[in-house]
């Protein structure tokens, strides 16, 4: 039986599609657009996501419904000319999209210039004395595509061996190495024009959607799971797990829960929600989870093994060293595998729950609530009872977590502890769920890619989106599933291509006890996101923030680049997302706008945070108090760290018996340049 067969008969209402079609349209006459979207989105993703409903289709009923709805036909209404005859043809028959065949064609050309690109660079060889894959000028674009440049070559090696060829090479032609994965990275912290881009992922891999999930490829020593050794931490065994840098989230997920693997035995404690990034592209940049009691992953290396700028291997596993190592950006060279400390399995006890976005997460003061939330039937009553189990959830969950998609009456809250039993656990989510999941995110970017979809006002869009996402989030049951399948609840997340700004703000002392967390500096955060985007939306149709709001608590962190760095007390991770439609300067003047909002918290003695972007994502181009943020990091936020960073990456190139400025000239960045004063 397949995935549809599964689902057909408990979430698709008739098995008339033209009957289906037209209660559709008459709902949206009746209820409006929006509401017949919400009570039926799931359906119309089912159908599409089974073929029983053609793309083309679902769009001309999507149009056929908003002409339905009054007001929105009123906005359509007022496109040009060309928009109003392609929405009539639309309407008709199968839609022409032009942007839809501009994609096409630029994704034809795109594989043939990967084809005709392809060349053999004389030297670079693999373990087994093949060329390494090489490419001659070959665009780079990130996943969010903020970076667009055309190296001078891109490599893709599957072995030690054919990285450092590689790096030999470039040595000998003076060109910088900088490395990519799923290219997640929203910053511009990897190589440029003219220079070399190594690609650990197969570039259709890396690239194309909907997302890819190979095996591990044992010809590739770039990948790969071992367990070296185990350790007694506190009265708690731990395993020393080396991981091939190449090895993506769902790789390694997958080998903790099955027979011939981890075998439910050992899990990494905390990680990233997304599947789709690898080991190396996760550690570089210093990325995390959530929990109060988590910190970096960075924090959980005790090995880095890496290719050093002569062209050689060379480990790390001083604990001193590792501080900088493990969150170095790829300075010190090409990073082929990490050796992280990791727990016996536990079993979360996932309890999802939607709630009145005031009962999620409690404003300080009815007046920080924008008069558009609704607050009809919260009491003051209501508001201490969700404070308690706010702050209950930070210092007591294993993990947690908030969401609101813009403009909801509801959040969704996802705490949890990881106290359940084995007995009790299953795969969470299912197979079928998880394609699903994965099919729901790329109808969503299919959705957006259709250029009609920019004719919606912005607040349309927003709502849409949130339905969709609100739909198929769970809520009110009781989950029991592996840690590693509880951190990467949801699947499917490459399949949309997003804009994303996060802080990492340290959470202060309380005035009345300062070795207790002032959780208020939270709530701050996030109803000031909430004000925000109701104020960019007064007086218009629109919005720049269009799909959500994410928030989560979690430790402080010992690598010395880290954004939580010395945050005792613990971190408030908190970040806005947007389609990558969004119009580009109403898109920079809001990450501005919350920027401001978010770097403006102070302590009880009245001192500014040190409230620092999150490496990865988007904060070039922005301010923070009046200055561009790359001379803030470096001026303020981590002028005391700079240079013990740089002296201890020194020290092991030293050790190596590498020349510091070859280093430099290897693998070194602008952006990073910039801010390290390393030149």
């Amino acid at each position: 039986m397949n995935h549809c067969d599964e689902h057909n008969t408990a979430t698709v209402a008739t098995t008339d599609i033209k009957q289906w079609e037209q209660q559709m349209r008459t709902a949206a006459a009746e209820h409006g657009f929006l509401d017949t979207w919400d009570k039926h989105v799931l359906e119309l993703g089912q159908l599409v996501a089974c073929k029983r409903l053609p793309t083309w289709r679902a769009v001309r009923l999507l149009l056929q419904m908003m002409q339905a709805d009054e007001t929105i036909n009123a906005h359509l209404q007022q496109a040009g000319r060309r928009q109003r005859l392609r929405i009539q043809r639309g309407l008709r028959r199968q839609i022409f999209n032009p942007s839809w065949y501009t994609r096409k064609i630029k994704k034809l050309f795109c594989q043939l210039q990967s084809k005709f690109s392809n060349t053999h660079v004389t030297g670079v060889t693999e373990a087994n004395g093949k060329p390494v894959e090489a490419h001659r000028r070959l665009r780079f674009r990130n996943w969010g595509g903020t970076v667009d440049h055309v190296p001078a070559y891109t490599f893709v090696p599957r072995s030690k061996q054919g990285v450092m060829n590689i790096v030999r090479w470039a040595k000998k032609h003076d060109k910088r190495v900088r490395v990519a994965a799923y290219r997640h990275t929203w910053t511009s912290l990897y190589g440029a024009s003219d220079e070399v881009t190594v690609s650990m992922l197969a570039l259709d891999v890396a690239e194309q959607l909907p997302a890819q999930h190979p095996d591990i490829d044992p010809e590739n020593d770039l990948q790969g799971i071992k367990i070296v050794g185990t350790l007694n931490e506190n009265g708690k065994i731990k395993a020393l797990c080396k991981i091939g840098a190449s090895t993506s989230n769902e790789q390694f997920r997958s080998w903790c829960i099955d027979a011939q693997g981890g075998n439910w035995k050992w899990t990494i404690p905390f990680n990233v929600i997304m599947v789709e990034i690898t080991y190396g592209g996760s550690n570089a940049p210093i990325c995390h989870g959530a929990g109060w009691k988590n910190e970096t992953l960075s924090d959980l290396v005790t090995e880095i093994e890496f290719v050093n700028a002569n062209g050689e291997l060379q480990t790390v596993n001083d604990p001193h060293q590792l501080k900088a190592a493990a969150g170095c950006f790829g300075l010190l060279g090409i990073v082929t595998s990490i050796t992280l400390k990791i727990d016996t399995m536990s079993y979360a006890v996932m309890q999802p729950k939607k709630k009145p976005i005031a009962l999620c997460i409690p404003p300080v003061s009815r007046d920080d609530v924008p008069q558009e939330v609704n607050m009809d039937g919260i009491s003051d009553f209501d508001l201490q009872q969700a404070q308690r189990e706010f702050e209950r959830q930070c210092e007591q969950g294993y993990y947690a977590e908030w969401f609101w998609f813009v403009f909801e009456e509801q959040g969704w809250i996802n705490c949890w502890k990881n106290n359940g039993s084995r007995e009790q656990a299953v795969d969470y989510p299912s197979p079928t769920e998880a394609w699903f999941q994965e099919i729901q995110n790329y109808v969503g970017q299919l959705i957006l890619d259709f250029d009609l979809f920019e004719l919606l006002p912005g607040d349309i869009q927003a709502r849409m989106l949130a339905k969709a996402a609100m739909a198929v989030l769970p809520s009110d049951r009781t989950i029991v599933t592996p840690l590693v399948d509880a951190l990467h609840f949801r699947r499917g997340v490459q399949n949309m291509r997003v804009l994303d700004i996060e802080l990492e703000i340290p959470i202060p002392a309380r005035e009345d006890d300062e070795t207790k967390p002032d959780w208020s500096i939270c709530q701050r955060a996030w109803w000031d996101a909430i004000r925000l985007v109701y104020e960019s939306a007064k007086g218009s149709e629109d919005t720049p923030m269009r799909l959500t709001l994410e928030m989560r608590v979690m430790g402080g962190s010992s690598i010395l680049m880290a954004p939580q760095y010395g945050n005792t007390l613990g971190t408030c991770s908190i970040e806005v997302l947007t389609h990558c439609n969004t119009p580009a300067a109403e898109w920079q003047a809001f990450k501005q706008n919350i920027l401001d909002a978010w770097t403006s918290y102070r302590d009880t003695e009245g001192n500014l945070l040190n409230a620092r972007p999150h490496w990865a994502k988007e904060w070039e181009g922005l301010t923070m108090y009046g200055e561009p943020v790359k001379k803030h990091l470096r001026d303020v936020a981590y002028v005391d760290v700079i240079p013990e960073f740089k002296k201890r990456l020194e020290q092991i190139a030293i050790a190596g018996g590498v020349d510091i400025q070859d280093m430099k000239q290897r693998f070194n960045n602008k952006l990073l340049s910039d801010i390290l004063d390393w030149h």
